[in-house]
Protein backbone atom coordinates (compact mmCIF):
# COMPACT_ATOMS: atom_id res chain seq x y z
CA UNK A 1 0.00 0.00 0.00
CA UNK A 2 1.35 3.11 -1.00
CA UNK A 3 1.66 5.42 2.52
CA UNK A 4 1.63 8.46 1.13
CA UNK A 5 -1.44 7.78 -0.19
CA UNK A 6 -2.89 5.88 3.09
CA UNK A 7 -1.43 9.40 5.59
CA UNK A 8 -3.53 11.98 3.12
CA UNK A 9 -6.35 9.75 3.37
CA UNK A 10 -5.92 9.52 6.99
CA UNK A 11 -5.86 13.88 7.34
CA UNK A 12 -8.95 13.86 5.44
CA UNK A 13 -11.09 11.71 7.17
CA UNK A 14 -9.78 13.43 10.39
CA UNK A 15 -10.18 16.93 8.82
CA UNK A 16 -13.94 15.43 7.66
CA UNK A 17 -14.77 14.22 11.24
CA UNK A 18 -13.61 17.73 12.69
CA UNK A 19 -15.77 19.58 10.49
CA UNK A 20 -18.62 17.38 11.01
CA UNK A 21 -18.48 17.02 14.82
CA UNK A 22 -20.57 18.99 16.86
CA UNK A 23 -18.73 21.84 18.67
CA UNK A 24 -18.53 21.52 22.49
CA UNK A 25 -21.55 23.50 23.74
CA UNK A 26 -20.92 26.29 25.46
CA UNK A 27 -22.35 26.93 29.66
CA UNK A 28 -25.28 29.62 29.43
CA UNK A 29 -26.08 31.65 32.37
CA UNK A 30 -29.32 30.29 33.66
CA UNK A 31 -31.99 32.58 35.71
CA UNK A 32 -30.10 31.05 39.30
CA UNK A 33 -26.96 32.25 38.71
CA UNK A 34 -27.18 35.82 38.68
CA UNK A 35 -25.88 36.35 42.17
CA UNK A 36 -22.68 34.86 41.42
CA UNK A 37 -20.76 38.22 40.65
CA UNK A 38 -22.01 41.87 40.34
CA UNK A 39 -20.03 45.17 40.78
CA UNK A 40 -21.20 46.52 44.05
CA UNK A 41 -24.55 48.36 44.79
CA UNK A 42 -25.56 48.40 40.91
CA UNK A 43 -27.44 46.07 38.77
CA UNK A 44 -26.72 44.04 35.46
CA UNK A 45 -26.40 46.61 32.74
CA UNK A 46 -26.78 49.68 35.33
CA UNK A 47 -24.89 53.00 33.84
CA UNK A 48 -22.94 55.09 36.18
CA UNK A 49 -22.74 58.88 35.32
CA UNK A 50 -20.63 61.58 36.68
CA UNK A 51 -19.41 65.08 35.63
CA UNK A 52 -16.05 65.21 34.73
CA UNK A 53 -13.00 67.75 36.42
CA UNK A 54 -10.71 68.80 33.88
CA UNK A 55 -11.82 66.68 31.78
CA UNK A 56 -11.93 63.19 34.06
CA UNK A 57 -14.66 61.41 35.78
CA UNK A 58 -13.46 58.85 39.03
CA UNK A 59 -15.75 55.99 39.90
CA UNK A 60 -14.90 53.84 42.91
CA UNK A 61 -16.10 50.28 41.83
CA UNK A 62 -15.86 46.88 43.57
CA UNK A 63 -16.83 43.43 42.46
CA UNK A 64 -18.44 40.97 44.43
CA UNK A 65 -19.36 37.48 44.45
CA UNK A 66 -21.94 35.37 46.04
CA UNK A 67 -24.45 37.35 47.09
CA UNK A 68 -27.19 34.58 47.43
CA UNK A 69 -30.62 36.78 46.25
CA UNK A 70 -34.03 34.99 45.57
CA UNK A 71 -33.62 31.37 44.09
CA UNK A 72 -29.50 31.73 43.40
CA UNK A 73 -27.38 30.33 45.73
CA UNK A 74 -23.47 30.68 46.28
CA UNK A 75 -21.58 28.12 44.82
CA UNK A 76 -17.60 27.67 44.92
CA UNK A 77 -16.18 29.92 41.84
CA UNK A 78 -13.05 30.35 39.73
CA UNK A 79 -11.16 33.67 39.87
CA UNK A 80 -13.49 37.03 39.11
CA UNK A 81 -12.26 38.29 35.66
CA UNK A 82 -13.01 41.93 34.71
CA UNK A 83 -12.57 43.13 31.34
CA UNK A 84 -12.69 46.89 29.88
CA UNK A 85 -10.53 49.78 28.17
CA UNK A 86 -10.32 51.65 31.48
CA UNK A 87 -8.02 49.79 33.45
CA UNK A 88 -10.29 47.36 35.43
CA UNK A 89 -7.70 44.09 35.85
CA UNK A 90 -7.51 45.57 39.38
CA UNK A 91 -11.10 44.76 40.09
CA UNK A 92 -10.28 40.99 39.72
CA UNK A 93 -9.99 38.77 42.73
CA UNK A 94 -10.46 35.19 43.54
CA UNK A 95 -13.89 34.38 45.84
CA UNK A 96 -13.19 32.53 48.86
CA UNK A 97 -15.86 29.34 49.07
CA UNK A 98 -19.13 29.37 48.62
CA UNK A 99 -19.72 32.64 50.90
CA UNK A 100 -20.38 36.12 50.24
CA UNK A 101 -17.15 37.96 49.41
CA UNK A 102 -16.14 41.20 47.59
CA UNK A 103 -12.38 42.26 45.92
CA UNK A 104 -10.65 45.91 46.53
CA UNK A 105 -12.14 48.83 46.07
CA UNK A 106 -10.56 50.28 42.85
CA UNK A 107 -10.86 53.77 41.22
CA UNK A 108 -11.34 53.46 37.50
CA UNK A 109 -11.16 56.38 35.69
CA UNK A 110 -12.67 57.42 32.30
CA UNK A 111 -12.25 60.56 30.00
CA UNK A 112 -13.99 62.73 27.92
CA UNK A 113 -13.68 62.63 24.68
CA UNK A 114 -13.43 65.35 21.13
CA UNK A 115 -11.58 68.56 21.14
CA UNK A 116 -11.16 70.28 24.64
CA UNK A 117 -12.88 67.09 26.10
CA UNK A 118 -16.35 68.26 25.14
CA UNK A 119 -17.82 64.97 24.04
CA UNK A 120 -18.95 61.88 26.70
CA UNK A 121 -16.72 59.10 27.61
CA UNK A 122 -17.71 56.18 27.71
CA UNK A 123 -16.57 52.44 29.59
CA UNK A 124 -18.42 49.62 29.26
CA UNK A 125 -16.80 47.04 32.27
CA UNK A 126 -17.58 43.22 32.87
CA UNK A 127 -17.28 41.21 35.37
CA UNK A 128 -17.04 37.15 34.85
CA UNK A 129 -17.26 34.32 36.60
CA UNK A 130 -17.43 30.36 36.30
CA UNK A 131 -18.25 27.90 39.06
CA UNK A 132 -15.52 25.52 40.37
CA UNK A 133 -17.50 22.57 40.88
CA UNK A 134 -19.91 20.94 38.57
CA UNK A 135 -23.02 21.17 37.75
CA UNK A 136 -21.52 24.49 35.40
CA UNK A 137 -22.64 27.50 36.18
CA UNK A 138 -21.49 31.25 34.62
CA UNK A 139 -22.80 34.71 35.50
CA UNK A 140 -21.73 37.73 33.54
CA UNK A 141 -22.41 41.50 34.99
CA UNK A 142 -22.03 44.79 32.91
CA UNK A 143 -21.44 48.40 33.88
CA UNK A 144 -21.42 50.97 31.53
CA UNK A 145 -19.38 54.26 33.39
CA UNK A 146 -20.33 57.37 31.42
CA UNK A 147 -18.23 60.85 32.06
CA UNK A 148 -19.84 63.49 30.88
CA UNK A 149 -18.13 67.23 29.91
CA UNK A 150 -18.36 69.35 33.19
CA UNK A 151 -17.32 72.76 34.54
CA UNK A 152 -14.83 71.58 36.81
CA UNK A 153 -11.74 73.83 37.25
CA UNK A 154 -9.91 71.51 39.82
CA UNK A 155 -11.38 73.21 43.08
CA UNK A 156 -14.84 70.88 44.09
CA UNK A 157 -15.31 67.35 44.36
CA UNK A 158 -17.28 65.47 41.80
CA UNK A 159 -20.61 64.94 42.21
CA UNK A 160 -21.09 61.22 44.06
CA UNK A 161 -22.85 58.36 41.08
CA UNK A 162 -25.54 57.34 43.92
CA UNK A 163 -27.13 58.82 46.88
CA UNK A 164 -26.83 57.12 50.40
CA UNK A 165 -30.23 57.84 52.13
CA UNK A 166 -30.81 56.81 56.27
CA UNK A 167 -33.12 54.26 56.88
CA UNK A 168 -36.23 55.74 58.71
CA UNK A 169 -35.77 53.20 61.13
CA UNK A 170 -32.30 53.94 62.26
CA UNK A 171 -30.65 53.87 65.48
CA UNK A 172 -27.87 55.55 67.09
CA UNK A 173 -25.23 52.84 68.47
CA UNK A 174 -23.49 53.42 71.35
CA UNK A 175 -19.81 53.43 71.28
CA UNK A 176 -19.37 52.12 74.86
CA UNK A 177 -21.82 50.33 76.30
CA UNK A 178 -22.04 52.21 79.51
CA UNK A 179 -24.98 53.37 79.79
CA UNK A 180 -23.74 56.78 79.63
CA UNK A 181 -24.72 58.13 76.18
CA UNK A 182 -22.63 59.10 73.12
CA UNK A 183 -21.40 62.38 74.38
CA UNK A 184 -18.42 62.42 76.31
CA UNK A 185 -14.11 61.80 75.71
CA UNK A 186 -13.21 58.90 73.96
CA UNK A 187 -9.91 57.55 73.45
CA UNK A 188 -8.76 54.54 70.88
CA UNK A 189 -5.22 52.58 71.50
CA UNK A 190 -3.10 51.25 68.62
CA UNK A 191 -2.24 47.53 69.14
CA UNK A 192 -0.69 45.11 66.32
CA UNK A 193 -2.47 44.04 63.43
CA UNK A 194 -2.29 41.49 61.27
CA UNK A 195 0.63 41.46 58.21
CA UNK A 196 -0.45 43.77 54.61
CA UNK A 197 1.64 44.04 51.52
CA UNK A 198 2.08 47.40 51.57
CA UNK A 199 2.31 50.12 48.73
CA UNK A 200 5.38 48.97 46.80
CA UNK A 201 4.03 45.38 45.74
CA UNK A 202 4.67 44.75 42.73
CA UNK A 203 1.88 42.53 42.21
CA UNK A 204 -0.92 45.83 42.73
CA UNK A 205 -3.89 43.33 43.17
CA UNK A 206 -2.01 41.99 45.81
CA UNK A 207 -1.40 45.64 47.80
CA UNK A 208 -2.60 45.93 51.30
CA UNK A 209 -3.95 42.22 51.34
CA UNK A 210 -2.95 39.57 53.80
CA UNK A 211 0.47 38.35 53.48
CA UNK A 212 2.86 35.59 55.97
CA UNK A 213 5.55 36.02 53.85
CA UNK A 214 7.61 38.84 51.34
CA UNK A 215 6.83 36.01 48.37
CA UNK A 216 2.87 36.66 49.48
CA UNK A 217 3.49 39.75 48.01
CA UNK A 218 5.79 39.28 45.08
CA UNK A 219 9.10 39.47 46.67
CA UNK A 220 11.85 37.57 45.71
CA UNK A 221 15.13 37.49 47.30
CA UNK A 222 16.90 40.90 48.06
CA UNK A 223 13.41 42.54 48.10
CA UNK A 224 12.25 43.10 52.20
CA UNK A 225 9.58 44.92 53.52
CA UNK A 226 6.80 44.22 51.21
CA UNK A 227 4.90 41.94 53.58
CA UNK A 228 4.72 44.60 56.89
CA UNK A 229 3.12 43.83 60.19
CA UNK A 230 0.49 47.13 61.12
CA UNK A 231 0.72 49.41 61.97
CA UNK A 232 3.03 51.31 59.25
CA UNK A 233 3.03 53.90 57.18
CA UNK A 234 4.90 53.97 53.97
CA UNK A 235 6.34 57.49 52.33
CA UNK A 236 7.56 56.88 48.92
CA UNK A 237 7.10 52.87 49.08
CA UNK A 238 9.54 53.58 52.01
CA UNK A 239 7.82 51.23 54.77
CA UNK A 240 7.95 53.16 58.30
CA UNK A 241 6.79 50.69 60.41
CA UNK A 242 5.13 52.23 63.82
CA UNK A 243 5.64 50.68 67.21
CA UNK A 244 2.91 50.47 69.96
CA UNK A 245 1.45 53.36 72.21
CA UNK A 246 -0.36 55.22 69.59
CA UNK A 247 -3.31 57.17 71.21
CA UNK A 248 -6.04 58.92 69.87
CA UNK A 249 -8.24 61.42 72.22
CA UNK A 250 -11.52 62.70 70.82
CA UNK A 251 -14.41 64.46 71.97
CA UNK A 252 -17.96 64.54 71.21
CA UNK A 253 -19.56 67.60 72.66
CA UNK A 254 -23.22 66.77 71.28
CA UNK A 255 -25.06 63.35 69.50
CA UNK A 256 -26.53 63.90 66.31
CA UNK A 257 -29.64 62.29 66.53
CA UNK A 258 -31.11 59.28 63.96
CA UNK A 259 -31.69 58.71 61.62
CA UNK A 260 -28.03 60.33 60.62
CA UNK A 261 -26.22 59.36 63.87
CA UNK A 262 -23.44 61.10 62.42
CA UNK A 263 -21.58 62.60 65.53
CA UNK A 264 -19.07 65.92 65.34
CA UNK A 265 -15.98 64.86 66.80
CA UNK A 266 -12.79 66.91 67.98
CA UNK A 267 -9.16 65.74 68.70
CA UNK A 268 -7.84 68.70 71.51
CA UNK A 269 -4.56 70.47 70.90
CA UNK A 270 -4.09 72.27 74.79
CA UNK A 271 -1.91 75.30 73.38
CA UNK A 272 -1.06 75.09 70.36
CA UNK A 273 1.56 77.87 70.58
CA UNK A 274 4.05 75.42 72.70
CA UNK A 275 7.65 74.62 72.15
CA UNK A 276 7.61 71.58 70.06
CA UNK A 277 8.83 68.64 73.30
CA UNK A 278 10.12 66.51 70.59
CA UNK A 279 12.44 68.61 68.53
CA UNK A 280 13.97 70.91 70.56
CA UNK A 281 16.72 70.96 67.56
CA UNK A 282 13.89 73.34 65.61
CA UNK A 283 14.66 76.44 68.24
CA UNK A 284 13.51 77.89 71.31
CA UNK A 285 12.09 80.93 69.82
CA UNK A 286 8.34 80.27 68.57
CA UNK A 287 7.72 81.57 65.06
CA UNK A 288 11.39 81.73 64.16
CA UNK A 289 12.26 77.57 63.57
CA UNK A 290 16.04 76.87 62.78
CA UNK A 291 16.91 76.21 59.77
CA UNK A 292 15.80 73.17 58.30
CA UNK A 293 12.60 73.31 60.30
CA UNK A 294 9.22 74.14 58.99
CA UNK A 295 8.25 74.62 62.38
CA UNK A 296 8.86 74.31 66.41
CA UNK A 297 5.69 75.11 67.90
CA UNK A 298 3.36 71.98 68.85
CA UNK A 299 0.24 71.25 70.57
CA UNK A 300 0.81 70.96 74.59
CA UNK A 301 -0.93 68.00 75.78
CA UNK A 302 -1.85 66.60 72.49
CA UNK A 303 -4.82 64.36 71.58
CA UNK A 304 -2.99 62.46 69.06
CA UNK A 305 0.46 60.88 70.20
CA UNK A 306 2.70 58.60 67.69
CA UNK A 307 6.06 57.94 69.54
CA UNK A 308 9.35 58.16 68.01
CA UNK A 309 10.29 55.52 65.18
CA UNK A 310 12.54 53.99 63.06
CA UNK A 311 12.89 55.53 59.25
CA UNK A 312 14.48 52.51 57.41
CA UNK A 313 17.33 55.19 55.43
CA UNK A 314 20.81 56.10 55.45
CA UNK A 315 21.78 53.79 57.98
CA UNK A 316 18.92 54.21 60.15
CA UNK A 317 16.84 57.59 61.56
CA UNK A 318 14.63 58.42 63.63
CA UNK A 319 11.30 59.72 62.94
CA UNK A 320 8.24 61.61 64.90
CA UNK A 321 5.02 63.43 63.93
CA UNK A 322 3.71 66.03 66.19
CA UNK A 323 0.13 67.41 66.21
CA UNK A 324 0.58 71.12 66.22
CA UNK A 325 -3.33 72.81 65.97
CA UNK A 326 -7.22 70.96 66.69
CA UNK A 327 -7.92 67.87 64.85
CA UNK A 328 -11.40 67.23 63.79
CA UNK A 329 -13.74 64.02 62.53
CA UNK A 330 -16.59 62.17 62.91
CA UNK A 331 -18.19 59.09 64.07
CA UNK A 332 -21.26 57.38 62.67
CA UNK A 333 -22.58 55.28 64.60
CA UNK A 334 -26.27 54.37 62.79
CA UNK A 335 -27.71 51.09 62.71
CA UNK A 336 -28.48 50.74 59.73
CA UNK A 337 -25.47 52.09 58.47
CA UNK A 338 -26.20 55.45 56.51
CA UNK A 339 -22.68 56.71 56.86
CA UNK A 340 -20.45 57.19 53.56
CA UNK A 341 -16.52 57.45 54.84
CA UNK A 342 -14.33 57.47 52.23
CA UNK A 343 -11.99 60.03 52.12
CA UNK A 344 -10.12 60.80 48.95
CA UNK A 345 -6.85 63.43 48.33
CA UNK A 346 -6.03 64.81 45.28
CA UNK A 347 -3.02 67.05 45.09
CA UNK A 348 -1.60 69.48 42.74
CA UNK A 349 2.10 70.73 43.17
CA UNK A 350 1.37 73.69 41.28
CA UNK A 351 0.79 76.95 43.16
CA UNK A 352 -2.75 77.85 43.19
CA UNK A 353 -2.47 81.39 44.77
CA UNK A 354 -3.22 83.13 48.33
CA UNK A 355 -7.18 82.13 47.69
CA UNK A 356 -6.12 77.80 47.41
CA UNK A 357 -7.77 78.17 43.76
CA UNK A 358 -7.37 77.62 40.37
CA UNK A 359 -8.52 79.74 37.64
CA UNK A 360 -8.37 83.04 39.81
CA UNK A 361 -6.59 86.19 39.46
CA UNK A 362 -4.01 85.66 42.25
CA UNK A 363 -2.94 82.48 40.65
CA UNK A 364 1.13 82.98 39.80
CA UNK A 365 2.84 81.75 36.67
CA UNK A 366 3.70 78.12 36.05
CA UNK A 367 7.06 76.73 37.75
CA UNK A 368 8.86 74.04 35.34
CA UNK A 369 7.80 70.72 36.64
CA UNK A 370 11.30 70.23 38.05
CA UNK A 371 12.45 69.97 41.81
CA UNK A 372 15.83 72.02 41.12
CA UNK A 373 15.69 75.46 42.56
CA UNK A 374 12.55 77.29 41.15
CA UNK A 375 10.95 74.26 39.97
CA UNK A 376 7.22 73.43 41.06
CA UNK A 377 8.83 70.46 43.63
CA UNK A 378 10.99 72.78 45.54
CA UNK A 379 8.13 74.91 47.14
CA UNK A 380 5.63 74.41 49.78
CA UNK A 381 3.33 75.72 47.56
CA UNK A 382 0.84 73.18 45.83
CA UNK A 383 -3.53 72.33 46.42
CA UNK A 384 -5.47 69.19 47.81
CA UNK A 385 -8.93 68.58 46.95
CA UNK A 386 -9.93 66.80 49.63
CA UNK A 387 -13.38 64.84 48.89
CA UNK A 388 -15.60 62.70 51.65
CA UNK A 389 -17.64 59.91 50.28
CA UNK A 390 -18.44 57.58 47.26
CA UNK A 391 -22.03 57.39 47.00
CA UNK A 392 -22.01 54.35 48.66
CA UNK A 393 -23.07 53.68 52.61
CA UNK A 394 -20.52 52.02 54.52
CA UNK A 395 -20.87 48.34 55.81
CA UNK A 396 -22.47 47.53 58.81
CA UNK A 397 -20.29 48.93 62.55
CA UNK A 398 -19.51 52.37 63.79
CA UNK A 399 -17.31 54.45 61.49
CA UNK A 400 -15.05 57.39 62.06
CA UNK A 401 -13.03 59.59 60.08
CA UNK A 402 -9.96 61.62 61.92
CA UNK A 403 -8.24 64.63 60.84
CA UNK A 404 -4.92 65.45 62.79
CA UNK A 405 -2.76 68.48 61.30
CA UNK A 406 0.67 67.45 62.08
CA UNK A 407 4.50 67.82 61.40
CA UNK A 408 6.66 64.84 60.49
CA UNK A 409 10.35 64.99 61.06
CA UNK A 410 13.01 62.92 60.76
CA UNK A 411 17.02 62.99 61.49
CA UNK A 412 20.08 61.01 62.65
CA UNK A 413 19.60 60.63 66.11
CA UNK A 414 23.21 60.93 68.28
CA UNK A 415 21.94 59.07 71.01
CA UNK A 416 20.42 55.95 69.33
CA UNK A 417 22.68 52.68 68.50
CA UNK A 418 23.83 53.28 64.43
CA UNK A 419 20.86 51.33 62.64
CA UNK A 420 18.20 52.32 65.47
CA UNK A 421 16.24 54.75 66.84
CA UNK A 422 15.84 54.44 71.05
CA UNK A 423 12.07 54.89 71.88
CA UNK A 424 11.88 58.28 73.14
CA UNK A 425 14.16 60.28 71.43
CA UNK A 426 14.07 63.34 70.54
CA UNK A 427 15.57 66.29 67.68
CA UNK A 428 18.31 67.66 69.69
CA UNK A 429 20.71 70.63 68.79
CA UNK A 430 23.33 69.81 67.09
CA UNK A 431 21.90 66.99 64.94
CA UNK A 432 21.34 66.46 61.56
CA UNK A 433 17.46 67.12 60.38
CA UNK A 434 17.05 65.32 57.27
CA UNK A 435 13.57 66.57 56.44
CA UNK A 436 10.81 68.11 58.15
CA UNK A 437 7.01 68.05 56.26
CA UNK A 438 3.51 69.22 57.10
CA UNK A 439 0.89 67.13 56.54
CA UNK A 440 -3.00 66.13 57.43
CA UNK A 441 -3.83 62.49 58.36
CA UNK A 442 -6.82 61.89 58.03
CA UNK A 443 -7.78 58.09 59.64
CA UNK A 444 -10.90 56.84 57.92
CA UNK A 445 -12.55 53.28 58.46
CA UNK A 446 -14.44 53.38 55.14
CA UNK A 447 -11.07 53.44 53.05
CA UNK A 448 -8.96 55.96 51.49
CA UNK A 449 -7.71 57.41 48.21
CA UNK A 450 -4.72 59.34 47.24
CA UNK A 451 -3.17 60.83 44.05
CA UNK A 452 -1.48 63.42 42.49
CA UNK A 453 -3.45 65.04 39.08
CA UNK A 454 -3.30 67.85 36.97
CA UNK A 455 -5.65 69.79 38.35
CA UNK A 456 -5.32 72.98 36.60
CA UNK A 457 -4.54 71.79 33.69
CA UNK A 458 -0.33 73.04 33.07
CA UNK A 459 0.78 69.81 32.56
CA UNK A 460 2.35 69.47 36.07
CA UNK A 461 0.91 67.49 38.72
CA UNK A 462 3.76 65.88 40.95
CA UNK A 463 7.61 66.77 40.70
CA UNK A 464 9.32 64.82 43.52
CA UNK A 465 9.19 60.85 44.88
CA UNK A 466 5.36 60.68 44.74
CA UNK A 467 3.71 57.49 46.43
CA UNK A 468 6.21 54.76 44.73
CA UNK A 469 9.11 54.49 41.96
CA UNK A 470 6.96 53.23 39.52
CA UNK A 471 3.78 54.49 40.17
CA UNK A 472 4.61 58.31 41.70
CA UNK A 473 1.12 59.58 40.78
CA UNK A 474 -1.25 56.93 41.76
CA UNK A 475 -3.87 56.64 42.85
CA UNK A 476 -3.24 54.40 45.17
CA UNK A 477 -6.18 53.04 47.33
CA UNK A 478 -6.51 51.21 50.75
CA UNK A 479 -10.06 49.78 50.88
CA UNK A 480 -12.01 47.36 52.92
CA UNK A 481 -10.42 45.23 53.76
CA UNK A 482 -8.26 45.89 55.91
CA UNK A 483 -10.08 48.99 56.92
CA UNK A 484 -12.89 47.88 58.95
CA UNK A 485 -15.13 49.91 61.42
CA UNK A 486 -15.69 48.99 65.19
CA UNK A 487 -18.69 46.56 65.56
CA UNK A 488 -21.73 47.66 67.22
CA UNK A 489 -20.74 45.41 70.07
CA UNK A 490 -17.47 46.62 70.96
CA UNK A 491 -17.31 43.83 73.23
CA UNK A 492 -16.75 41.53 71.47
CA UNK A 493 -13.17 42.44 70.29
CA UNK A 494 -11.35 41.47 73.31
CA UNK A 495 -8.12 43.14 73.67
CA UNK A 496 -7.37 42.55 69.89
CA UNK A 497 -7.87 44.40 66.61
CA UNK A 498 -11.50 46.32 66.91
CA UNK A 499 -11.13 48.96 63.81
CA UNK A 500 -8.79 50.21 61.26
CA UNK A 501 -8.22 53.31 59.80
CA UNK A 502 -6.54 54.17 56.81
CA UNK A 503 -5.10 57.64 55.66
CA UNK A 504 -3.38 58.66 52.78
CA UNK A 505 -2.29 62.24 51.07
CA UNK A 506 0.33 64.39 48.88
CA UNK A 507 2.56 66.33 51.09
CA UNK A 508 4.31 69.25 49.34
CA UNK A 509 7.95 69.00 51.21
CA UNK A 510 9.34 71.39 48.82
CA UNK A 511 13.19 69.67 49.57
CA UNK A 512 15.22 66.88 48.42
CA UNK A 513 15.45 63.83 48.10
CA UNK A 514 11.89 63.62 47.52
CA UNK A 515 10.53 66.93 47.00
CA UNK A 516 6.13 66.09 46.22
CA UNK A 517 5.65 62.19 47.98
CA UNK A 518 2.75 60.59 48.81
CA UNK A 519 2.05 58.18 52.14
CA UNK A 520 -0.27 55.79 52.69
CA UNK A 521 -1.13 54.30 56.22
CA UNK A 522 -2.95 51.74 58.21
CA UNK A 523 -3.76 52.13 62.23
CA UNK A 524 -4.95 49.24 64.24
CA UNK A 525 -7.24 50.32 66.75
CA UNK A 526 -8.30 48.21 69.90
CA UNK A 527 -11.97 49.21 70.88
CA UNK A 528 -12.90 52.44 72.15
CA UNK A 529 -13.08 53.65 75.92
CA UNK A 530 -14.25 56.24 77.56
CA UNK A 531 -11.84 58.37 79.43
CA UNK A 532 -13.17 61.37 82.03
CA UNK A 533 -15.48 63.88 80.17
CA UNK A 534 -12.80 66.72 78.40
CA UNK A 535 -13.52 70.39 76.71
CA UNK A 536 -12.54 70.72 73.46
CA UNK A 537 -12.93 74.53 72.84
CA UNK A 538 -11.52 74.26 69.14
CA UNK A 539 -12.49 76.36 65.97
CA UNK A 540 -12.06 74.74 62.68
CA UNK A 541 -9.42 76.15 60.57
CA UNK A 542 -9.09 75.62 57.09
CA UNK A 543 -6.22 76.28 54.68
CA UNK A 544 -4.20 75.72 52.03
CA UNK A 545 -2.97 73.41 50.42
CA UNK A 546 -6.24 71.35 52.07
Amino acid sequence: MNRARTRHALLAFLATSLLVSPPARAVKEGPNDDCLVGFLNTSDGDTIQQSATNGVCTFNLQVCANRAEGSCTGTTLKPVKVMGKCHAAGLKFAPVGDTPSCGPSVPITVKTKGHGGRKAGKCKLVAMVKSATSPKRVDKDVLTLVCTPGGGNGNECPPLPTTCTPAANATCMPLVNDGQGIPGTYQMVAVPGPKLCQTSTPDTTKRFQPCNTEADCGGHEGVTQLCTITTFATADGVVLPFGSGIKTVFTIAQADPAPTCNHSACVTCENPDALCAGTPGCGSTPGQPAPGCIRNQCCQNPGFTLPTFLVPLLGGLCGRLDQYRCGFGAVNSSNPQSGDNEVTKTGDTSDPGPDCLYGTADDPPAKPCNTIAGGAGADLKGKVVRCVGNGVCDSPGIHYRMAVPSVATTWSDLQSPQGQCTQGSTFDPGELIITQVILNAEFATAGATSSFADLNGDGCAVAGAGFTNFNKAGPITIGSPPAQPQPYDSSTCGSGVCSVAVSGGPVFSGNGPLNDLGFMAVLTNGAMTRLPTEACPCAQENGCPE
